[in-house]
């Protein structure tokens, strides 16, 4: 190529430069102003609280999900920067907030719904080790929470976190079977490799309620102490024949990592909030998921359950006495 013709294309190829450049920044701004928000399995609770919020505020604030198994995934999925916001229970948010300086410094967004502890067990019992074959007559029934003691239980989600603490308070000696998802449990269960299921979420649990009564199983009642944060509700499983039945609940949050006050992120997180607040009566009364109707607006002056997102400077010396506060002896 000529002198003649060198300096154009010179000319041009800096030009088309500079217009991707120009191009691609908005895009990076726009991408700094999603909201990855972490939620758990399809199907389940989370999952569809987040996509009647899609539904309701995804023209005010972008967002995109992030599926994992539940609350007490979100927890370190938020801690790793892999999510901007999460759903969490609160029992679990208290017992890893030492575990991680990352998880302690969350802040929260609104207080949801409870999350409710399933307990899923064989109608036939669960068969006795030592003989070599199982039927109803001999069988150890699984009628109450204490039955469970030193057997094999699969435990979902955040119920890895919970099942652990209850068998610590209660002194129970549950042997645990970790898995990914209700439906693998559910197998492990029929298949008499563990004596009980324990997964949470809210009400109603999607693979729970595709249960009938010719899947044999029931929903076992939570009969031991409970005390704070967790309390007993009473729900019912028509599918399931179970009605007025007992649930160890704990509160659900949703939670944000502590961003820049002012920054996209931070303004992101802020307009949620205000959408949700807005928008509360419409997700209560309309075709959204039942979940909603336990949320409520906070009131002014009420103590909150975690240390509220402000999209304000926060204080680092009030937050870490407010953390020691909330740091007694583990169970």
């Amino acid at each position: 190529m000529n002198q003649r013709h060198l300096m154009p294309a010179i000319l041009l190829a800096l030009g088309l430069g500079l217009g991707t450049t120009a191009h691609a920044q908005p895009q990076e701004q726009d991408a700094n102003r999603v909201l990855r928000i972490a939620t758990g399995a399809k199907g389940k609770g989370f999952s569809r609280v987040f996509a009647d919020l899609q539904s309701v505020c995804g023209a005010q604030v972008a967002m995109t999900e992030v599926t994992s198994e539940g609350g007490l995934q979100n927890l370190t999925t938020l801690a790793a920067n892999r999510a901007d916001v999460g759903f969490v229970q609160l029992d679990t948010l208290r017992e890893l907030e030492t575990s991680d300086e990352a998880i302690g410094q969350l802040q929260m967004v609104q207080a949801m719904n409870a999350n409710l502890l399933h307990v899923l067990v064989r109608q036939d019992g669960f068969p006795r080790w030592w003989l070599p074959f199982g039927h109803r007559l001999v069988n150890k029934p699984m009628q109450r929470f204490a039955d469970l003691k030193g057997l094999p239980v699969a435990v979902v989600g955040s119920a890895r976190s919970l099942g652990r603490v209850l068998s610590r308070q209660h002194d129970l000696g549950l042997v645990f079977r970790d898995v990914d998802t209700d439906e693998q449990a559910i197998q492990l269960l029929k298949s008499a490799e563990v004596a009980a299921m324990l997964t949470t979420s809210g009400w109603p649990n999607g693979p729970v309620q595709r249960l009938g009564r010719g899947d044999h199983l029931s929903l076992m009642a939570f009969d031991l102490p409970v005390k704070a944060p967790y309390r007993l509700v009473r729900k019912n499983y028509d599918n399931l024949d179970t009605f007025n039945h007992a649930f160890l609940s704990s509160p659900n949050l949703l939670v944000t990592r502590p961003f820049t006050p002012g920054g996209p992120k931070s303004q992101a997180v802020l307009a949620l909030r205000a959408c949700m607040e807005k928008n509360l009566r419409v997700l209560q009364e309309g075709a959204y998921e039942p979940a909603w109707r336990e949320v409520r607006a906070r009131a002014d002056g009420e103590v909150e359950a975690w240390p509220a997102f402000t999209g304000r400077p926060v204080d680092t010396a009030t937050a870490t006495a407010a953390a020691a506060s909330r740091t007694g002896p583990r169970p």
